[in-house]
């Protein structure tokens, strides 16, 4: 069985540590809380490998990263939230998941019981990080939004048209999945694990399916992993392709807005009757992946490529379009890298990683990660653009390999199965990670990490210093899911 070597850190190196990885290009995977004071911290090393690093203390709280590496600040609070533990040095440790309703000493992941907390009598809002003066006007947005949309609250504070400020109260909906998957046998987890999140399910699968096999020792055949890159790479242009659409919605380009949705909806329908769902639900799990047939797939990317072309001439020759968003929701280079972002919004300032790069199951795949420059709503459009194309071509490939591939021998993973292990995919919206253990075949700690969380303070940096017209086009160029944050 493989597991993850974890080496233990002293609290006076920890900081440094850490610091030094993050200096030598390494990616953060997770920041992990583990009851009886221990946290795990893994990291992507430029060559591929994981390097894993843990930190046990006694009393109430351990030294903060946050003041030296921004990105961990919210896992920070949420650990704070959820276990108790106190980041000591935290510049900002405002409840992040928790509200005024929760009783005083509910610790949800610190805590074996199962019973229902009795909850406070009182309104739920937390305290916002405001500006204060002369002039200045705060607008709140949300929870509750027009149009089939999850629930986000929006503090702004506004002189005039312009933004100063933007507080983010996510996490209006937390509904405890990494609490419900402790204690499930390998059976049971794939249907919770799937419902993560609609937008970047098949990532969310394909990371405990890798992590089972991981962890048993099991090398997925080479017709699996083309039919995961199938399966990933679908999800890639459906997000893509919503994403594209809803960017021009924010600025009222209706016939680009209009003729992107009805390529999304075609590419849906032929999702479903490939792999019977919509959104790839239940697509992926341990020694297992849907299969769709090659040739009707062939076709369906042939057509939609048909319609593709001319909708990209047609966005991409407006010059009223891209004047609204040149310059616009702007995030420069260093604050992406300072800040963790991943997936488009790193890439489109210029950051050249795509975790696809490092991955086994894309060995045999040519990826070149597609970056924008400027770092703006125009950069975010950019990227995606060219994205859609080169899933395409990898879905082309991967297809064809699959025509005349047959099925390996079924794999079910050993019920005894123990240890721990990180495992993690480029999602839609980047690095999506999930840090398993398990004991005697069933989840003793589940952590999932995904994109949008570590992008979320990036809308709040990006919206700074616009106009409050603004908002609806930056909030799409990033097109967060608030399901997979708010897990």
């Amino acid at each position: 069985m493989k597991s993850i070597a974890v080496e233990t850190i002293e609290s006076d190196q920890w900081l440094t540590r850490n610091e030094l990885l993050k200096q030598a290009g390494a990616q953060l995977l997770a920041l992990t809380a583990f009851r009886g004071n221990r946290l795990e911290i893994h990291w992507l090393l430029p060559d591929g490998n994981v390097t894993a690093g843990a930190l046990n203390w006694n009393g109430s709280g351990f030294p903060s990263l946050s003041p030296y590496l921004p990105e961990v600040a919210w896992d920070e609070r949420e650990i704070h939230d959820l276990f108790g533990y106190v980041p000591k040095g935290h510049p900002d440790l405002r409840p992040l998941i928790r509200t005024p309703r929760w009783p005083a000493g509910f610790y949800p992941l610190n805590d074996d019981s199962r019973l229902r907390p009795i909850w406070v009598d009182m309104e739920p809002d937390n305290p916002a990080k405001t500006v204060e003066g002369d002039g200045v006007t705060i607008m709140k947005v949300g929870p509750t939004h027009a149009g089939v949309i999850e629930s986000g609250h929006f503090v702004f504070s506004i002189m005039g048209e312009n933004i100063l400020h933007l507080d983010l109260h996510l996490f209006q909906n937390h509904r405890g999945v990494e609490k419900s998957l402790e204690g499930l046998s390998t059976e049971e987890v794939p249907p919770l694990v799937t419902r993560i999140c609609g937008a970047d399910t098949v990532s969310h699968q394909t990371n405990w399916a890798m992590a089972v096999e991981q962890l048993a020792g099991h090398q997925a055949p080479e017709t699996r992993c083309w039919e995961r890159i199938v399966l990933l790479e679908s999800e890639r242009v459906l997000s893509h392709l919503n994403d594209l659409a809803q960017i021009p919605a924010g600025v009222g380009f209706q016939v680009a807005h209009q003729r992107a949705l009805a390529m999304k909806e075609q590419w849906q329908r032929g999702l479903l009757t490939l792999f019977g769902h919509r959104l790839l639900f239940d697509t992926v799990r341990p020694g297992w992946s849907a299969k769709g047939d090659s040739d009707s797939f062939l076709a369906l990317v042939r057509a939609m490529m048909r319609d593709w072309h001319p909708w990209r001439s047609m966005v991409e020759g407006h010059h009223g379009f891209h004047d609204r968003m040149n310059g616009v929701g702007l995030v420069r280079r260093d604050d992406a890298e300072r800040f963790g972002a991943v997936g488009v919004a790193a890439r489109a300032t210029g950051l050249a990683f795509d975790a696809r790069t490092l991955m086994p199951l894309y060995q045999n795949v040519s990826v070149k990660p597609v970056t924008g420059g400027a770092g703006d709503v125009a950069a975010r459009f950019k990227v995606r653009l060219q994205e859609v194309e080169d899933s395409w071509r990898i879905l082309q490939a991967a297809l064809d390999h699959l025509r005349e591939a047959s099925d390996g021998p079924p794999w079910t993973p050993p019920q005894d199965l123990a240890g721990e292990t990180v495992s993690y995919s480029e999602s839609p919206h980047g690095l999506n990670v999930h840090v398993v253990a398990l004991e005697e075949g069933r989840i003793r700690r589940y952590h999932v990490r995904p994109a949008t969380f570590r992008n979320w303070p990036l809308v709040a940096l990006a919206t700074a210093g616009n106009a409050v017209g603004d908002f609806p086009l930056i909030n799409k160029s990033f097109e967060l899911c608030y399901s997979c944050s708010d897990r």
